[in-house]
C-alpha cells in the first residue's frame, strides 16, 4: 500500500513537471491568452529587433528626384509550429492613419502569408512620393494592425501594430553655413544639397558627423565633393 502511494506521488510530480515544461515552451515573452489558458494555434506578430522599431520613419526629401517610390519591408514572425502548408494572414489600416491608399501608398493585404516551413516573412508597403509636399511636413502616417486568418491568431497584442511616417521635405541643414562661407558652395538649393547627399548614400547625419568630427581625411573628401558639386552646377545652372 505504501509502495502504491509512493508511485502515485511520483506520477503526480512528473505530471506537474510536464505541465510546467509544456506551458513554458508555448509561453512567449510572458504573454498569455485572454482567458489565461493555453492556445494551441500559431500566432503572428511583427518582429521588432529594437523597441523603437514600432515606428518607421522615411523621407523622400534627401533622395534623388527620380526616386518616386520606396518599399518598406515590415518583418513578421511566426510564433508556434512550422507548417508544410502556407499560412496566410492579413493587415488592416489602424486608427490615426492619415495616408490615403493609392495616393500615398499601395499595399496588397490579400497576398500576405508565411511560405511553407517558414517562420519569418515581410509586409511590403510601397510609399509614393508624387503627392507629398516639398515645403512642409504633411504628417502623413500609416498605422497597420496585424489580423489573424484561418489558423493564425494575433494574441501577442504588444507586437501587432507598426506605424510608418513619411514626407518629402528637404530643409537647409545647420551645417550649410560652413560650406557656403568657407568652401564656396554658395546659397542653399535643394538640388545642390541632393547632389552632395548622393556621395553619402543620402545620409545627412554622415555629413554632419564629418564636419563636427576630427577625421581630417574624411573632411578632405567632403571638401572635394563640395567642389565637384560647385563645378557641376557651374556647368549646369539650369538644374539649380
Amino acid at each position: 500500500m505504501k509502495m502504491k502511494k509512493t508511485i502515485r506521488n511520483i506520477l503526480l510530480v512528473c505530471a506537474g513537471v510536464t505541465m510546467f515544461t509544456a506551458c513554458s515552451n508555448v509561453d512567449f515573452d510572458g504573454e498569455h491568452s485572454s482567458d489565461g489558458m493555453f492556445e494551441p494555434t500559431n500566432q503572428v506578430s511583427f518582429y521588432y529587433a529594437q523597441p523603437g522599431d514600432t515606428v518607421v520613419n522615411y523621407s523622400f526629401g534627401v533622395k534623388p528626384v527620380d526616386t518616386l517610390t520606396h518599399v518598406v519591408y515590415l518583418p513578421v514572425q511566426l510564433v508556434g509550429n512550422l507548417s508544410a502548408e502556407a499560412q496566410p494572414f492579413s493587415v488592416e489600416v489602424g486608427k490615426g492613419t492619415t495616408a490615403v491608399a493609392g495616393k500615398h501608398y499601395t499595399l496588397n493585404a490579400d497576398t500576405l502569408r508565411f511560405a511553407p516551413n517558414a517562420y519569418r516573412t515581410y509586409v511590403p508597403v510601397t510609399l509614393i512620393r508624387a503627392n507629398l509636399s516639398e515645403d512642409k511636413d504633411d504628417s502623413i502616417r500609416l498605422v497597420l494592425n496585424l489580423v489573424g486568418k484561418d489558423k493564425l491568431g494575433t494574441r501577442l497584442t504588444k507586437n501587432n501594430t507598426v506605424k510608418i511616417t513619411f514626407n518629402n521635405v528637404l530643409s537647409k541643414p545647420d551645417f550649410w553655413e560652413v560650406m557656403e562661407s568657407y568652401w564656396g558652395l554658395g546659397a542653399f538649393t535643394k538640388n545642390k544639397y541632393r547632389k552632395l547627399l548622393a556621395y553619402y548614400d543620402s545620409n545627412e547625419a554622415t555629413i554632419r558627423d564629418i564636419i563636427e568630427g576630427s577625421d581630417v581625411t574624411a573632411q578632405g573628401y567632403l571638401y572635394q565633393h563640395v567642389q565637384e558639386v560647385v563645378a557641376y552646377f557651374a556647368a549646369h545652372p539650369d538644374e539649380l
